[in-house]
Order: C-alpha cells, then structure tokens, then sequence
C-alpha cells in the first residue's frame, strides 16, 4: 500500500501519496525559485498556492487525497514551471498577468461593505440585548426581592397593622392559625418546609437578576444540585404532612337545634350570655373576620359564631343553632360536632347568644363553626341589648354607629343604599 502523508497548502490541509507529492514539490520549488526574487513574489506565490488549493478542492472534511493524477491535471491547468521563464533580450514583454485577487474589483468592495455593515449591526445588536438583559435583571431583582420581603413580613409579623391592611383576605397571627387548622407539633417543620419550598425559588429568581445586571460567574454544578435536591425533598414532605391533615377533614356533620316563634316579637333584641373578654384568652388570631382565640397551646379553643337574619315568608319566625364540625370518619365528625359548647336561649323578646363558641382544652379545631339563623316577619325591628356588640357575631353592617334595624320584605336584587345585609342573596334590613 502506498504511503500517504498531511501537507499545508495555503492554510488548508490534504493528504497526498508519495508519488504525488514529489511532483508537487518540484513544482512548487521551480516556483518559488522563480518569483521569490520579484517585486511582489510574495503575493503571486501565495495567490499561486490558493489556486492550487482551489482546484485540488481544498476545505473538505476529512481532507482530500491528492493523487499523482491530481497534481498533473492541476499542471495543465496552472501552466508548467518553464512558462514562468526570465524575459530574454528581443523576446517580446511578457503579458501582464492578471492577479487572482483584485482588492478594487466591485464585488471586492461590496463584499467589505457588507463586512463592515454586520459588524455595525452585530455591535447594535449586542447594545440592544445588554440593555434588554439590564432591564430583565432589574425587574426579576425587585420583583423577587419584593416576594421575599411580603413572605418574610407574612410569616413573622402578620400582626402588624401595616400588613394586615395590605393583605386580602385579612391574616392575623399566622403562626397560630396554623396551629389551630392543623397539630400543633407540625406547625413548625411546615413553617420551615413552606419556607425552604418558597424562599429557594424566590432567592433563584432574585440571584438571576443581579446575574444579568453584574454578569456573576455561575455557580458551580454540585452546588445547584444540591439547592435542588432540598427544595425538591421540603416539597415532597411539605405534601406528605398537608395529605396527612387533610384526612381529619375528610367527613363533615351538623347538629341543629331549632325552636319555632309562633308569635314573634314585635321587637327582637340580641344580647349575649358568656362573653369573650370573660375567657381570659391570651393569644388571638384572625382570618377574613373569623376571630379565634386560645389561653394557651393545650388550653381551650374559642371562636366566632356566625348570626344571620332572615326575612319569613310567613307572619311566623324560627331560629336556628347549627354546630358543624369535621373529622376523619362519620362518628368522628359527630363526636367533634357535640363537643362545640355554645349556649343560647330565647327569654320573651331577647335572644341570648354567647359571644363565642368554645372547644374542650387539648381539642383540635377540625373545621369547628356555629351558624345562627334567624327568620322573623317583616317589619320586625332588631336592636342589641345593653353591652351587645353585634360585631361579636359577624353581623355585617354598613354603619356601625346604627343601633336598630327593621326587616323588610324580601329582595334579590342590588340591595339600595343605608341597606344592610348578612348574606349576598339574604333578606336586607333598614336602618331605622
């Protein structure tokens, strides 16, 4: 087998056998004998050598393998050696030859022109994504420190009136509205898996920002591997404990106490039986105007009662104590449903109601509520007692100032202005 070997002809790379390439040294030596001593001998030698590149189609991958018949075929075509001979006395000069790159040639100059305007417009281009990537930094820098800081506040001083008047739906002591939904002693691994799930993504999207507008090094591989694998592990055990929890709120019952009001007062008055600042609470807790409070962790657990009034359909009314509470089973439902302590009771033309519900000390919420439903003719006149605060139940007025109220007939339209309703579509009452 013949041997081959690798060679450079101008700047581009071949493999020629043996044969073939000692005939193209002898050429190219006859060459470069001949032009190196000329004015520009140089430049014809290397314009030489390119032509040759070119037609022994050069720039090829893997590169070409020039045979013997090769370099002949490029000899007749490139003219031998003795061609390039010295002008002799009384020979006629030479034709000019002409050269094989003529830099003032008007593809030349267009081809610069073109050169020189996408460099233009890389350097434009590149201003433009330097200004966009300033700009895209800036935003995700703000936006997830601004995260940061409203989960931060949320988490350790959702008691500060600056947040809770920035918050909807109103969020007061998260902390032990966590530990009243859900036990105790999850409260806080969830804070801190809650915190890892959504302070990594958060701290990731603020590091891009400042990445963008400082153009950081990048982190090292382990280390973003790692970040992941936490965040990835908080998520799946933050999942696990709220799977957990939710099945104590898998099944849901209701016992109600109802007492029919043959001849309802002309005027009904609320007043209340066992107050909230008689419990001695220590700690509350608010969510969308549900009020919660608790002496202590294992102490019992109080909350708001929900009063809503009605206007009958009838000349008579009724009133209507609902106790809903959930659990795991059916039977524990109902178990967690009788353990809610709420009195009431109707005396003449006042209905006692206490301020609150209350749960056993050591119980757990479980979706614990009581709904007071009240239906009276229209034209019955509602008033709070001495020391009654009817804000103690929910009851929802336009203006507090108002201290009696008149049921009208019925409406399910825009209720009118002064009007004051306890559900979207429930009967409205007047300000008298």
């Amino acid at each position: 087998m013949e041997k081959t070997m690798n060679i450079n002809i101008a700047g581009q790379l071949f493999r020629i056998d043996e044969e073939a390439f000692r005939s193209l040294s002898r050429y190219l030596e006859t060459i470069s004998t001949r032009f190196s001593n000329e004015p520009g001998g140089e430049e014809t030698i290397s314009d030489i050598e390119s032509r040759i590149a070119e037609i022994f189609g050069g720039g090829q991958e893997p590169p070409v393998l020039v045979s013997g018949e090769m370099v002949r075929e490029m000899i007749e075509v490139m003219g031998a050696p003795e061609e390039y001979a010295d002008e002799t006395p009384g020979e006629a000069p030479p034709v000019e030859r002409k050269p094989l790159y003529d830099p003032g040639s008007l593809m030349v100059r267009a081809g610069q022109a073109l050169s020189a305007c996408w460099k233009a417009c890389t350097k434009i281009f590149s201003v433009l994504l330097r200004a966009a990537a300033l700009v895209a930094g800036a935003c995700l820098s703000v936006f997830g420190f601004l995260l940061l800081f409203a989960f931060v506040f949320l988490l350790f001083f959702s008691n500060s009136p600056m947040v809770t008047g920035l918050i909807e739906p109103d969020i007061v002591n998260l902390p032990m509205l966590l530990s009243i939904v859900m036990n105790a002693g999850f409260v806080r691994p969830v804070i801190i898996l809650a915190a890892m799930v959504i302070l990594i993504p958060l701290a990731t999207l603020t590091y891009l920002g400042i990445k963008l507008i400082f153009r950081l090094a990048p982190i090292s591989k382990p280390f973003k591997v790692i970040v992941f694998v936490a965040w990835l592990a908080a998520l799946c055990a933050l999942c696990v404990i709220i799977a957990l929890q939710v099945t104590a709120y898998n099944q849901d019952t209701d016992i109600v106490e109802k007492a029919a009001l043959d001849k309802p007062p002309r005027t009904l008055w609320i007043a209340p039986l066992k107050k909230i600042a008689e419990s001695g609470y220590g700690e509350s807790a608010a969510l969308d105007g549900w009020i919660f409070w608790s002496k202590s962790v294992d102490g019992p657990l109080f909350g708001t009662a929900d009063l809503d009034i009605f206007c009958s359909d009838t000349t008579t009314g009724w009133i209507s104590v609902r106790r809903g509470s959930c659990g795991s089973s059916e039977s524990g439902a109902w178990d967690n449903a009788r353990a809610i302590d709420f009195s009431w009771k109707l005396s003449r033309d006042t209905l006692y109601l206490d301020e609150h519900y209350a749960l056993p000390a050591g119980a757990s919420w479980h979706g614990a509520e009581v709904s007071i439903d009240v239906a009276l003719p229209a034209g019955t006149e509602i008033r709070p007692a001495t020391g009654a605060d009817l804000a103690r139940w929910r009851f929802r007025r336009i203006d507090p100032a108002t201290d009696r109220y008149r049921i009208r007939e019925s409406r399910r339209d825009v209720l009118p202005e002064g009007m004051v309703s306890t559900r979207a579509l429930s009967d409205t009452l007047r300000a008298q």
